[in-house]
């Protein structure tokens, strides 16, 4: 019966004083929906990341570009070329699939629209490495990649960006630098990566990229996938041992190039983000603490403002116990209510964001209870010196108080 008097004169003084309440909430408002946007927003670019790499699998290795150390002195960057993409598929030993990537933005034209648009020259075992799924149309065939035959397939959001449609697109002529290519195949969407948008990406024969786009033979990076049937590290060694060869690498010299495991770069970016998202919301709650000063000192005013009323309440029977569970409860009610807001407030935040950017919802409901939860504590902790001042106060002082 005491808590549910307390919690009614608690809403009856919010209430009476909306405005003052409401302004008095608004470090707590905006303390909870920036933990709220920011530790939600860290998780789905987290799991934006983590399906990228997840639809190629756990058995993908990259190789790219490194350098050449001669006499403790680096030389620039040795590129790949085709000519090792060549002496990996040679490899009888292991069962893999292997593709290069060759790639740079060149500007895109369809009949009166353009777009700047990132252009990979590549072969069909791209596709199943990375599972790209080809909804309309086809994959360029071994035939199209020997001859350089110009052909593409597109991105799920390159019609968009060419003011067009996919059917529209579909087996028509895109213009990419100063060739003309015949889209064969639109590919099913991907969802952003966050700095890099799969989905407009447009893909041709890597000859055809390397000849009549890049003007260049070397590449950006192997791609290769292994069979379950050889562990990671034998498919690194024999990368190592065909590519040392292929670039004349002598016993006890360097590599010139690197081998990266895609499942290590995972958990390194999920703890980065981990590390990245508690310390933005570490500092996020900071304003929670702000606002627990804000509510402290209109709690201390609103006691002032009531000495009449405490008086009578006391002189009727209430004891010290009594008013300070009121003050207490109202200052609890106070920043709980200014953290629902901020909880409602931080979701819209951030459903826009994931929208706009296409990323999987990921809503940290450990991070809502969480900020709600540190509301109460910090509405508990900054009220009970008010509540404890009003519990105090001598009725018969209060009584005459004007």
């Amino acid at each position: 019966m005491l808590s549910e008097e307390s919690l009614t004169s608690a809403l009856d003084a919010i209430r009476a004083n909306l405005l003052r309440s409401i302004l008095t909430a608004l470090a707590i408002i905006i303390g909870t929906a920036a933990v709220i946007a920011l530790v939600s927003i860290g998780g789905s670019a987290q799991k934006a990341i983590e399906n990228s790499i997840s639809d190629m699998g756990s058995q993908v290795l990259s190789v790219v570009p490194g350098q050449k150390e001669k006499n403790g002195v680096k030389s620039a960057f040795i590129p790949l070329k085709l000519a090792d993409v060549k002496a990996l598929e040679r490899e009888k030993n292991i069962s893999w699939k292997i593709a290069p990537e060759m790639r740079g933005n060149k500007q895109v034209k369809y009949l009166s629209e353009n777009a700047n648009l990132p252009i990979v020259g590549t072969t069909s075992n791209y596709f199943s490495i990375y599972g790209i799924e080809v909804s309309q149309g086809s994959v360029y065939t071994e035939n199209d990649l020997f001859t350089g035959k110009k052909v593409a397939i597109v991105g799920s959001d390159v019609a968009k960006e060419l003011g067009t449609t996919k059917e529209a697109l579909l087996y028509s002529n895109i213009t990419i630098g100063d060739a003309s290519y015949r889209v064969i195949g639109i590919a099913e969407p991907k969802g952003s990566g966050g700095w890099d948008n799969p989905d407009e990406r447009i893909f041709v024969p890597v000859l055809a990229a390397s000849e009549r786009i890049f003007g260049r033979i070397w590449i950006n990076m192997i791609v290769v996938k292994s069979s379950a049937d050889f562990s990671l590290p034998q498919v690194m060694i024999a990368i190592e041992r065909i590519l040392r060869r292929t670039h004349d690498i002598g016993p006890g010299e360097e590599n010139d190039f690197r081998v990266f495991d895609w499942s290590e770069v995972k958990e390194l970016q999920k703890e980065t983000t981990n590390i990245l998202t508690t310390m933005i919301a570490g500092i996020a709650s900071i304003s929670l603490l702000v606002g627990g000063i804000g509510v402290m000192n209109i709690m201390l005013v609103s006691v002032t403002e009531r000495t009449r009323e405490i008086g009578l309440r006391k002189a009727l029977g209430a004891t010290q116990r009594d008013i300070l569970i009121q003050f207490i409860v109202e200052a609890i009610l106070l920043c709980i209510i200014g953290g629902l807001i901020g909880v409602i407030l931080g979701s819209l935040i951030y459903f826009s964001i994931a929208s706009y950017q296409e990323w999987p919802i990921a809503m940290s409901l450990s991070a809502i209870l969480g900020s709600v939860t540190f509301s109460a504590m910090v509405g508990l902790f900054f009220g009970i010196w008010p509540a404890k001042r009003a519990a105090k106060l001598d009725p018969a002082v209060a009584l005459l108080y004007e």
